[in-house]
């Protein structure tokens, strides 16, 4: 209760403030200086969650909680007009009730929990070192620029936004439907590496300017990366299941399979992002501000991953059969995307080392007509080759998803803008059964036994409406509140899983 007046206390006395810029703290030259940004996210939410919808929620209830969501801290500057950077250090979830998830059905998770100034999550989160070669070169009209680090994967709009601060919805989308699936680096979307982004547009005026952008990435592979579900076989007798040397082969890939990435777009009418600051990040809400249309195409490969890093059940990490019972090496549904139940590598030895090669494809729509927003965006993640026994030992997996999201800003002319909105998510897994009929895919709607009484949980479509309004103080360069209310529908199961959440968010 104390955590709840303290943060109900700042929130109260951080509305007075006007968050109107950055702090500079070198130079007031445009071409050479230092920003420093604060943002924060603080979440009221109140989740429909008990041991009768997950048998994993042990003495668990409709909980209401409140927590800082995001606390992000952010280095942003220009040494020259060729060179610049972005560095942002994240904290997430700080006094999260370990119940409430951020998105949908799934507990928290250990490895996710973020604790002051020490927990696991205050971490950085983003690197972004922009090189500006248009500017050391004749290009000849064209932008070209060279981002390094530990940047954004440029992959589908709701992959590249920016999560939560200017987008419509409280939280965006479930992070299944997000391209975070196919990064090594981190679950918020970014890995070591780096991108190509070319860009070339005409001189039109209104709906006659066309502009084209490509942006071509590699980013880190998996060999030599000690996993975190390593926590998981701490303090447990293991031999029964696995030996030293099977531990050792499961803490990395045995190639090392890099990420390859490919994102076009076409943009008529003005185009997003702004080139002189290299930042290309796209944005839902542009309170009236932007008149134009973007198309976007990505695609994204990965080779040679050894399915035991694609799957949740590693290790002998206690977890839940299909009927609620507790089972050595069933996984835990809460330390690594993507998710997927699949056999175990430590009791199914085939799983070792066997090579699963990873695509994505996804196409998107943005509209924004001054107050108007409209968005839709598909996708399909695809697994190839993965084993589910002797007789199914190459097996292919493909999840599609969908997202349309709308908003109306009623009087984007105000100091404090309303703006309604109303979003719409399918998640469609592709579930597949070995030859005794087990069930494996993705595990986002990992529950009890299923309607057939099979010993293994079920998974299936998951259906999430978003229906709510954000209030945006347009003074600020960022700050307002979103009220939201979420209804998760699961294809299996007859659950109540729904959200109500209240945002506030600020950045200065």
């Amino acid at each position: 209760m104390k955590k709840r007046y303290i943060v109900g206390i700042s929130l109260f006395s951080l509305t007075f403030i006007d968050f109107s810029h950055a702090i500079r703290v070198w130079s007031p030259s445009e071409s050479q200086f230092l920003d420093i940004n604060f943002l924060i996210q603080t979440w009221l939410r109140h989740q429909n969650i008990s041991s009768k919808n997950r048998p994993n929620f042990v003495n668990a209830d409709n909980t209401t909680d409140l927590s800082f969501r995001r606390i992000r801290i952010r280095f942003g500057g220009s040494l020259n007009q060729w060179f610049k950077f972005n560095l942002v250090i994240r904290l997430n979830n700080v006094g999260r009730d370990a119940y409430i998830a951020p998105f949908g059905g799934q507990p928290a998770g250990y490895l996710r929990q973020g604790e002051l100034l020490g927990g696991r999550n205050f971490a950085l989160h983003e690197l972004d070192l922009r090189f500006a070669l248009h500017k050391l070169f004749d290009t000849k009209d064209w932008i070209v620029d060279v981002h390094l680090g530990f940047p954004r994967v440029p992959l589908g709009r709701e992959q590249f936004g920016r999560t939560g601060f200017d987008n419509i919805e409280s939280d965006r989308t479930f992070a299944t439907l997000r391209w975070t699936h196919l990064t090594v680096g981190n679950v918020t979307g970014r890995s070591y590496g780096g991108y190509i982004h070319l860009r070339k547009g005409n001189n039109g005026k209104g709906f006659g300017k066309i502009t084209w952008d490509a942006f071509l990435g590699v980013f880190d592979g998996f060999k030599g990366i000690e996993q975190p579900w390593d926590e998981t076989v701490r303090g447990t007798d293991i031999s029964a299941y696995c030996n030293a040397a099977c531990l050792s082969q499961l803490r990395g890939n045995s190639k090392d399979s890099f990420l390859l990435t490919l994102r076009t777009t076409l943009m008529i009418g003005k185009p997003e992002g702004k080139p002189n600051a290299l930042n290309w990040l796209y944005r839902d809400t542009y309170i009236g501000k932007r008149k134009g249309i973007t198309l976007g195409f990505s695609f994204a490969m990965q080779n040679d991953i050894d399915q035991e890093l694609i799957t949740d059940t590693q290790g002998p990490a206690p977890g839940l059969s299909g009927a609620g019972t507790p089972s050595p090496g069933a996984g835990s549904v809460q330390v690594r995307v993507p998710y997927m139940i699949l056999p175990n590598p430590v009791t199914t030895p085939e799983v070792r080392n066997n090579p699963v090669d990873m695509r994505m494809y996804g196409a998107d729509l943005a509209v924004h007509y001054g107050p108007f927003t409209f968005i839709v965006e598909a996708g399909q993640q695809q697994f190839k080759g993965v084993f589910l026994d002797s007789l199914k030992p190459s097996e292919d997996f493909k999840n599609k998803w969908f997202i349309v999201k709308t908003a109306y800003a009623l009087n984007p002319k105000s100091t404090t803008v309303l703006e309604p909105y109303f979003s719409y998510y399918i998640w469609n897994p592709d579930i597949k059964e070995d030859s005794e009929g087990r069930a494996y895919g993705d595990a986002t709607n990992f529950i009890r036994a299923n309607k057939n009484g099979k010993d293994r949980a079920t998974l299936g479509r998951l259906d999430v409406t978003s229906i709510g309004f954000n209030i945006w103080y347009t003074k600020a360069k960022l700050m307002g509140f979103t009220f939201e209310y979420q209804i998760i529908k699961e294809e299996r199961n007859e659950i109540d899983n729904n959200a109500f959440t209240v945002q506030f968010r600020f950045v200065f």
